[in-house]
């Protein structure tokens, strides 16, 4: 019996440090974003989403998005759309809020925060480049906006 009473404190402890170092990690994850040319361009759909916000913290571009659902699970990212033209002189970089709602017909409001790595955009010799954000909201308007990333 003593033995097992030895042993609950190691547990424990045990548990609660693998439970903190996989909160950790979590909290510092930004996802890849995905490169979109003239030939994958229609391979992500571009179901309504309203962007509530967004902001740069590091290398990551942190929305705050939000879309109608609530009973199927979503997919969400941020699509690079490079030129179809390499001649210069070439646009700033262009990001798009690409969203699939896989058919989801439920009419909850869902705001949810994601985050991306941008540093795949630097220009070396530079501290920092202009970008475009820009999506689809539920209206069917297209907004964007300009952003500068400083590194």
């Amino acid at each position: 019996m003593k033995s097992i009473l030895f042993l609950i404190p190691f547990f424990f402890l045990y548990a609660c440090t693998e439970q903190a170092q996989d909160v950790e990690i979590r909290q510092g994850d930004c996802l890849q974003y995905v490169d979109l040319d003239a030939a994958n361009y229609d391979s992500l759909k571009t179901d309504p989403i309203n962007l509530i916000n967004a902001q740069l913290v590091g290398d990551c571009l942190k929305l705050t998005l939000q879309y109608s659902g609530g009973c199927e699970e979503h997919q969400v990212d941020l699509a690079l759309i490079h030129p179809w033209c390499g001649t210069p002189p070439l646009p700033p970089p262009t990001f798009e809020i690409r969203h699939n709602s896989n058919e989801d017909n439920c009419k909850a409001l869902v705001t949810k925060d994601y985050s991306f790595d941008i540093s795949g955009i630097r220009e070396q010799g530079k501290s920092n480049v202009d970008f475009i954000l820009y999506g689809k909201n539920s209206s069917g308007v297209i907004a964007s906006k300009t952003y500068t990333y400083s590194y």
